[in-house]
């Protein structure tokens, strides 16, 4: 059926549906730009875009979740999300993380991923990448609220940050 979920399919561009007088725009930046120059607009704008969005006279809307609650993206819903997430995530950490159950949990989180090749060039630059990573991940390093408050994301889940040390000891 044209325009259904099954024949949009799913990936990092979607395979929209033909409507007249639609508008394209690259990035959450062209998006939010817009969004502000076109009356009535709806669109999709990521949570680190919530500064612009809010700049730009924007409106956020309620999304329903999975219980049939209408929610707004905050931290709390966006960690009631991901706490429920925990058990099913399996070890190599691929899963959605849309449509989450839970009366409190925002439909749409993610996680942002790095992908790394386990095989390095050298000694040096495997261990360069692994202290990255794990500065990345770290509730001190780059997962401290000092780098993500201003963004609007939440810190790893300490059950995803472990499963996301042991991928990075492999590197080597």
């Amino acid at each position: 059926m044209p325009g259904s979920p099954a024949a949009m399919g799913y990936d990092m561009s979607v395979n929209w549906p033909v409507v007249p007088g639609a508008q394209t725009a690259v990035g959450n930046a062209g998006m939010v730009h817009t969004l502000a120059t076109t009356p009535y607009s709806v669109g999709y704008v990521g949570i680190s875009f919530h500064a612009a969005i809010a700049k730009a006279g924007l409106g956020t809307a309620l999304i329903k979740n999975q219980n049939g609650k209408f929610l707004l993206p905050t931290p709390e819903t966006i960690s009631a999300a991901a706490a429920v997430l925990d058990p099913r995530t399996p070890a190599d950490e691929r899963l959605t993380l849309v449509f989450a159950a839970g009366d409190d949990s925002y439909p749409l989180i993610n996680y942002e991923y790095a992908i790394v090749s386990k095989q390095q060039a050298d000694d040096t630059t495997a261990e360069a990448v692994r202290q990255f990573l794990l500065w990345a991940i770290a509730a001190d390093g780059g997962n401290a609220p000092k780098y993500l408050n201003s963004v609007g994301f939440i810190p790893l889940p300490d059950f995803i940050r472990g499963l996301s040390e042991a991928q990075v000891v492999l590197v080597h």
